[in-house]
């Protein structure tokens, strides 16, 4: 069943699907049409799944799920995903790619590249410590609110940092 995105509680789980490329208004549209009556009819063992979406900066599809109603199972959550292959397919974009890193610039605009490229702007000081990233490992709608964009040093991307 879909709800409103605002109305889920902060532990509502997330999965999130980052677009290599800037999403257009009508494509935007189409999305959101579509999600909303997959959701609507999302179920896991033949019970509703309270669920919602949201689509950030024009780039971000957020969909988030209330398990305190009822889990996803591994048949639920591969319908999500075959859902958003097709949508890959039905506009020609890429959503499931999670080879590409989103960062915001010095400009402070959102950059999407390979992750061989941002290590690579990292170890030649292109991109430090204090840039923010989006951390699309996030399991939350909380962590949505105060994690997902964040300085690097408080993501995953730490981990490339070059040994001082």
């Amino acid at each position: 069943m879909y709800f409103s995105f605002e109305t889920l509680n902060d532990d509502a789980r997330i999965w999130i699907f980052q677009s290599t490329n800037f999403l257009e208004f009508e494509k935007v549209e189409r999305i959101s049409a579509r999600l909303m009556n997959f959701l609507h009819d999302w179920r896991a063992h033949g019970k509703d799944l309270m669920a919602s979406f949201t689509i950030i900066h024009d780039r971000f599809i957020v969909v988030a799920l209330d398990e305190a109603s009822y889990q996803a199972t591994g048949c639920s959550i591969d319908k999500l995903t075959h859902f958003i292959q097709a949508l890959e397919k039905e506009l020609a974009i890429s959503l499931l790619d999670r080879t590409q890193i989103a960062f915001r610039d010095e400009n402070q605009l959102i950059e999407i590249i390979h992750m061989m490229d941002f290590r690579a702007a990292l170890e030649a000081g292109e991109i430090d410590e204090d840039t923010i990233v989006f951390n699309n490992l996030i399991e939350n709608k909380g962590q949505l609110k105060r994690q997902w964009e964040t300085v690097l040093t408080n993501s995953w991307h730490k981990q490339w940092l070059p040994i001082a």
